[in-house]
């Protein structure tokens, strides 16, 4: 109802664009009236001038914009911020720009994504959580509407070029599917021109199942160079002929968005560069973690005087692992620096190729190394499977991490396809030096600090220098827009836009000793809160570690009853030194100021985003519809916009034209790692069950298909009503039992972030690779009419 209001008053809008505000009025509203037509119309061609409305300009001299973000990488991976990573794209920008010493985002992905792209407090705009955990609160719901446009939108209404290339995550999966709505797609309600990518939160790098604008699309076999196709190779190559068609066909200047889906997991990487970094971390995280801040030292990066804070004592020591576990920890982080400059690498082309068309130095690039801070969802001994903590299975062993390594291939696996690889925690609280804490975590800035670089020569005279000021991201669509010198719009589509709580950057782009013009900003995400204000941030103590989303874990949960540290940001930029005990007083009046702010931007009630899982009635999936009747028609359906068939009851039947030809998926959902499906081989009913890898399951029970009109049925009845329960599964052909199979432990919230939910065949990477040769293994054609599930 809310967003077929907001349609309705933009038709309203439109119907009355006559006496909508124009350009030069005080206020001004997009999309702009049209133009009033200044021809003359006589009766004959003799007495009447031509004229032609063009569309809106940008303004004159009006620049390129280029935002470049990358994924989980960790604040101090880079190699200009102390890391041994190289990222030569990265380290070029702030060499020839700025760097940022202080630049905070969100604690977690998507958010970030759509305060950098609105310009607001991710609150305002109801992304407190990414959209697949969406609850029903107004900060959580993941409704953004015209009241809060984006700066893709402002700027393709006032003539500029938009492009979105990679990971979107900002379109409520529901709503993701081949069936639309499209409102909330990057070419719809965002405003961009083009999009190339994924629409979720993460991909597999070599089989990513991909987009162009609406359509879904092959994924392609090989880069444009002939190489095995990888997405952040393939997505340089989609924005290089862009930009070349741009170039050729259009005189508007060009705003894109490059967001790769790296590093975040899975860990994936070409084979010929697994290698790069082999060595480079057999001495373990303690060891890297020192490495870092001297380093940082030597760069200017942090004081000389700076000291590590202490190793938490729920991330184990690298020592307390055997010779065998700390080569397989180190293999992680070799593979996941191989990552990082292999995507920084592929960066660097779209660089150097608008420097071959003579526009970097009239391109304002932005560089940001990461949405949010390290990535800490690894577990402490990483793992071969990560939606397992999503999920809620408890961390493994080192020695059961090996052990179910080794049945998907070992070692030599890691960063390959067919693993959903993950890196410890050691690693990543290490990555975040000289900060504490990771992703997720907000109160602390290890969570919410990203390594940032921007390059604009024609505004910003400095090379290499550090800026100190705290900024956030919020700043990044004031600054566009001054640079630029686009109007900033009063309404969108007839409605009032809300006034941006950032200010742009370029105060101090020339001026380094510059005090912040950002001097508050509150965080708080999955129940992490903290504040920065006027050189002072309060940190509440994490309750929880962020690689376990446990029930007794979340027990713990108490906003009101937060334990606070202070830290001075002007005297310990690095947050090491808590001073709650000796200035109770300013501990008291930053958390009255961070109350006022979350009443303010939209944060109650605090924890919503947790709502999934404390508060279930949140879930709009475990709501949604009962009954599907579905036909091989429908494929390509994100798993959370198709049926609800995990750790629930439910009712599968499938109707067949069957003959000794029949063969192929009934329906499938996700892949070997994670997923479900029901198909036909060899005359004989096969059903397989993966929970997340970690437990497989497979019915070959001898049954064969009869010939002529078959109903299969699959019966799923949970026998515990708990998180990843174990469950019954019984098979009937023609209504009559032939078979059974128990499964010992569901999955509760998804069995992948990636693949799909087919009939009549399996996209994507195969759930039963028995016949991965047959490739999606589509169903004999015309046999399979329709497949209804019903949920209870």
């Amino acid at each position: 109802m809310k967003k077929l209001n907001f349609i309705i008053l933009g038709l309203i809008s439109l119907i009355f664009s006559c006496q909508a505000p124009q350009r030069s009025s005080d206020e001004i509203s997009i999309p702009y009236a049209k133009e009033e037509w200044k021809g003359v119309q006589g009766k004959t061609l003799e007495d009447s001038e031509p004229y032609f409305i063009s569309p809106p300009k940008a303004p004159e001299g009006a620049p390129n914009v280029l935002i470049i973000m990358l994924d989980d990488a960790g604040y101090s991976n880079a190699s200009s911020f102390g890391g041994v990573m190289q990222t030569p794209t990265f380290d070029r920008i702030g060499d020839e720009g700025i760097r940022y010493t202080h630049f905070s985002v969100s604690a977690v992905c998507s958010p970030t994504r759509a305060s950098l792209l609105t310009g607001y407090n991710i609150h305002q705009i109801g992304t407190g959580i990414i959209s697949e955990f969406a609850t029903g609160y107004p900060g959580y719901n993941s409704q953004i509407d015209y009241t809060t446009p984006s700066i893709a939108k402002i700027l393709s209404e006032n003539g500029y070029a938009t492009a979105a290339f990679g990971k979107w995550h900002n379109t409520p999966m529901e709503e993701a599917s081949p069936a639309g709505p499209y409102e909330s797609w990057p070419t719809g309600i965002w405003g961009f021109d083009y999009f190339w990518g994924f629409l979720g939160g993460e991909t597999n790098q070599f089989h990513p199942l991909l987009y162009e604008n609406t359509t879904a699309i092959e994924t392609p076999k090989t880069n444009v160079d002939g190489s095995t196709f990888h997405l952040s190779h393939g997505m340089a190559d989609q924005a290089i002929k862009w930009l070349d068609n741009w170039k050729g066909l259009r005189d508007d200047p060009f705003f894109m968005y490059y967001t790769p889906g790296a590093v975040h997991a899975p860990i994936q990487v070409p084979k010929e560069w697994r290698d790069k970094y082999k060595g480079k971390f057999d001495e373990g995280w303690h060891v890297y973690r020192e490495q870092l801040l001297e380093r940082q030292k030597k760069l200017g990066l942090v004081p000389e005087n700076a000291k590590l804070v202490d190793w938490p004592e729920n991330i184990p020591t690298w020592d307390s692992f055997s010779e065998e576990g700390k080569a397989y920890l180190a293999r992680q982080m070799e593979i996941n620096a191989a990552f990082l400059e292999h995507v920084d690498y592929h960066a660097g082309r779209v660089i150097e190729h608008l420097e071959e068309l003579g526009e970097l130095d009239n391109t304002l690039v932005i560089y940001l190394t990461a949405d949010n801070g390290n990535t800490a969802e690894g577990t402490p001994t990483g793992t071969f499977s990560e939606l397992l903590f999503q999920n809620g299975f408890p961390p493994l062993t080192m020695e059961q991490q090996l052990e179910k390594l080794e049945e998907f291939g070992g070692i030599d696996a890691w960063g390959g396809p067919h693993l959903a690889n993950h890196y410890s925690v050691g690693w990543s609280y290490a990555g975040s030096t000289p900060y504490q804490w990771t992703k997720q975590i907000a109160s602390h800035f290890g969570g919410t600090m990203s390594a940032t670089a921007i390059r604009y020569p024609k505004a910003i005279k400095a090379k290499g220098e550090w800026r100190r000021q705290f900024q956030n991201v919020t700043d990044l669509v004031p600054t566009i827009l001054e640079v630029t010198g686009v109007p900033e719009p009063d309404y969108v589509n007839g409605q009032k836009k809300i006034e941006y709580p950032g200010k742009s950057l370029t105060y101090a782009w020339n001026g380094p000793e510059a005090k912040t013009n950002h001097p508050t900003q509150y965080f708080e995400m999955t129940g992490f809160l903290g504040i920065y204000h006027e050189g002072w941030t309060l940190s509440g103590k994490p309750y929880r570690v962020p690689w376990s989303v446990d029930p007794e874990a979340l027990k713990n949960f108490d906003p009101l009853n937060t334990e606070w540290e202070l830290y001075n940001i002007n005297e310990d930029p690095i947050q090491s030194v808590n001073l709650a005990d000796q200035y109770p007083e300013k501990v008291k009046e930053l958390e009255e100021l961070l109350w006022q702010e979350a009443e303010k931007y939209d944060v109650f009630p605090v924890g919503a985003s947790m709502g999934r899982s404390l508060q279930p009635e949140s879930n709009p999936q475990r709501t949604a519809k009962k009954y599907w009747e579905l036909t091989p028609n429908v494929y390509r359906v994100p798993e959370l916009a198709g049926p609800e068939i995990k750790s629930t009851n439910y009712e599968i039947n499938a109707y067949i034209t069957a003959d000794k030809t029949t063969e192929g998926v009934i329906y499938a959902v996700g892949e070997r790692l994670g997923g479900q499906v029901l198909f036909i081989k060899d005359g004989k009913l096969r059903y397989s069950y993966s929970t997340l890898g970690l437990y497989w399951h497979d019915f070959q029970g001898n049954v064969s298909i009869p010939e002529g009109e078959v109903k299969i049925t699959l019966k799923h009845t949970m026998k515990e009503a708990r998180l990843n329960g174990p469950s019954l599964v019984e098979f009937f052909i023609n209504d009559q039992k032939v078979g059974e199979m128990d499964i010992k432990a569901t999955v509760y919230a998804a069995y992948t972030a990636h693949e799909t939910f087919d009939i009549g065949r399996d996209e994507g990477l195969p759930v039963n690779e028995e016949y991965a040769d047959k490739g999606k293994f589509i169903f004999t054609k015309g046999q399979l009419h329709k497949v209804v599930f019903e949920i209870e």
